[in-house]
């Protein structure tokens, strides 16, 4: 189990974070998904307007797992040896850290845009 002070210095590390890793974190949020899973959840979720080819997507599953973001377990019901991924509490920490985040650029945004109509 990690310390507060742990958790904090990951979210440090990873946020602002790569819209990539973003997009593949609210894909596993909500359970754990093999990585052909997770594509087609990011391209419904983006209405295809993102795209993650295999060299991208294992690329940041790999890279992702070795930060502590995600747990990466063998399909069990699967003789082809797919791999499951899951969002781990440090993964959590960052996501919801991240979309703190975007949440006030897009406030900032709306205000500017609210303000510049006003005028």
């Amino acid at each position: 189990m990690r310390t507060a002070q742990e958790l904090a210095a990951t979210v440090q590390t990873h946020v602002p974070m790569k819209p990539v890793w973003h997009q593949i974190l609210l894909s596993v949020a909500t359970g754990d998904h093999h990585g052909y899973a997770i594509r087609e959840s990011v391209e419904a979720r983006t209405q295809g307007s993102m795209r993650l080819w295999p060299a991208t997507l294992y690329g940041a599953l790999q890279r992702m797992s070795e930060a502590g973001l995600l747990e990466e377990h063998p399909a069990t019901d699967d003789p082809r040896g797919k791999r499951i991924f899951r969002i781990t509490p440090e993964g959590s920490a960052v996501l919801a850290a991240e979309t703190k985040r975007l949440e006030a650029l897009v406030a900032l945004g709306r205000a500017a845009v609210a303000a510049g109509d006003s005028q």
